[in-house]
């Protein structure tokens, strides 16, 4: 009887449940008039996204039955994509206040202290972080990094002239590109020379590999957390509560010591050494120039200016904040730049046309290597190279997932109504392969070209819009640049057998490829 009694509780509350999920949160786009596919009950199309191998390409293939703008659910919350671009527009420039917050898994919204990078920051904190932070990559500084950028490059062409022992040679030259890229992190972020091209099994190379490997939104407590909110603090606080205590114990109780950290936690831990070392040695004035030193001087110099104003503490960058955002640009810095060159060399080694004309422009400048500083004006300056690196960024952008928005205040875009909570998630791939934005040519063809005239402002978004673009993005065309330069200056790229082989692309967080098989052939000085 009393098993019955469960059994028919259980019943009544699923379906109390269904009835308002179904009238209350998966009305939503019908009663807005915006058509989507079907969804499920309770999980909205979470499963479609778990299970597919390619969200970006999903959601283009939906784009195609639904239109511009169409809604999906993530558990019971609306998400809008949308490939209207002046959608995008109104969302991400004109309308910014109201759709200020990045989506985030709900288990990292979760807030216990002020360990908050400028992915995650929302509001005022955002606000404060971008303030402070955006002088660290004015050209200005970013020139005084380049030479470290150039060393980096260096230890790279070097290793390549051991491995090219022949035109025959093949390589994957992805490998090699992650190994510059973290060389160039260490070097410009927080200040570690390392030879990852000699050394790849550095621990940092390994960890931040690890992280990447590692699919968050794949693991069981994370679907948990993402259909069920409100569970979200108290997992939160056990697995980050176990952390503190093995952290904490680790030297009083052997036992912890044989538990591996996660990777992500590792790295943190490292920068917070090598942070404490830094301020150990402030009086030293042979400074650094590193990312981590600039973010410093810059937190110093923005708190004395704003005492001096009788402003206080309201535009500093707290010592708790400067780790999490050295962290940020290291793990967004590795894997985005190397697989941006990726695409850049698979382009090359099969357009011989294309890279015929970089040679052209390339040869017209010759330049020292020894000389940093021409090497980044030369990078900055060069008109066909930056074409060429924006229409790898069109024909191969590098994440879409990470662009999605969280609306702050129900607010009207474009006649639609958008309530407060919504997300809006950009289809890159639609907007970036639109034939009436990137016409008259077919934008299936990679030509360069096209990027001389104007267009929407919202059609070219490889690294977001509006005022929370990637803030390294220039940076990240620095080294982008810098590097196919010395590259293409000493080698002609040519395509392997197995090019095509390496190029099936998977996405996680990035869209990358498996590798870049190519043979380099030495050119005539």
């Amino acid at each position: 009887m009393f098993l019955t009694f469960i059994l028919i509780s259980v019943v009544v509350c699923l379906t109390v449940l269904y009835l308002w999920t179904t009238n209350n949160a998966y009305d939503y786009f019908k009663r807005h008039g915006i058509p989507g596919p079907p969804h499920r009950f309770f999980f909205g199309h979470y499963k479609e996204f778990w299970g597919t191998k390619s969200f970006s390409i999903m959601i283009q293939q939906w784009t195609k039955q639904y239109g511009s703008v169409y809604g999906l659910f993530m558990g019971t919350k609306p998400m809008y994509v949308v490939s209207d671009v002046d959608f995008i527009q109104e969302v991400y420039i004109k309308q910014f206040s109201s759709f200020h917050t990045r989506l985030v898994p709900s288990i990292l919204r979760v807030r216990t202290d002020s360990n908050i990078h400028l992915f995650r920051a929302t509001g005022d904190s955002w606000r404060r972080q971008r303030h402070i932070i955006n002088p660290t990559f004015s050209s200005g500084k970013l020139k005084l990094m380049s030479p470290l950028v150039d060393g980096c490059i260096d230890a790279l062409l070097t290793k390549l002239s051991e491995e090219v022992t022949n035109e025959h040679t093949e390589i994957n030259i992805y490998e090699m590109y992650k190994r510059l890229t973290m060389d160039v992190i260490c070097r410009c972020a927080f200040g570690i020379d390392t030879d990852m091209q000699n050394d790849p099994n550095n621990m940092y190379l390994q960890k931040s590999a690890e992280v990447f490997k590692s699919d968050v939104e794949q693991m069981v407590l994370f679907k948990i957390c993402s259909v069920m909110p409100i569970f979200a603090k108290p997992i939160h606080d056990v697995i980050f509560g176990i952390q503190r205590i093995q952290k904490a114990f680790t030297h009083s109780i052997p036992i912890l010591s044989n538990f591996e950290p996660h990777p992500a936690q590792w790295l943190l831990q490292r920068l917070d050494e090598v942070l404490q070392l830094r301020y150990q040695s402030m009086s030293n004035p042979q400074k650094r120039i590193d990312l981590l030193q600039l973010m410093i001087d810059a937190a110093r110099d923005t708190k004395t200016l704003n005492e001096t104003e009788g402003h206080g503490e309201l535009k500093v960058l707290k010592l708790s904040e400067i780790i999490p955002n050295i962290f940020l640009f290291m793990i967004a810095g590795y894997e985005t730049t190397s697989t941006a060159l990726a695409y850049s060399t698979y382009v090359l080694a099969t357009h011989p046309d294309i890279q015929r004309q970089l040679f052209s422009e390339i040869d017209q400048h010759r330049i020292d290597h020894n000389d940093h500083d021409a090497v980044y004006d030369t990078a900055m300056n060069l008109t066909y190279l930056d074409l060429f690196v924006r229409e790898v960024l069109r024909m191969y952008p590098i994440t879409s997932k990470a662009m999605a928005r969280e609306c702050n205040t129900t607010t009207t875009v474009c006649g639609h109504t958008i309530e407060e909570g919504s997300v809006i998630q950009p289809d890159v791939f639609t907007i970036h392969y639109n034939s009436e934005l990137w016409g008259p040519e077919d934008p299936n063809i990679f030509y360069p070209e096209r990027h001389a005239e104007k267009r929407h402002p919202a059609a070219w978004i490889p690294f977001g819009i509006g005022p929370r673009i990637c803030i390294g993005m220039r940076f990240a065309l620095m080294e982008l640049k810098m590097c196919l330069i010395r590259l293409l200056r000493e080698y002609e790229i040519v395509a392997s057998d197995r090019i095509e082989e390496g190029f099936r692309r998977e996405e996680r967080l990035v869209i990358q490829p498996d590798a870049i098989f190519v043979k380099l052939q030495k050119r005539s000085s």
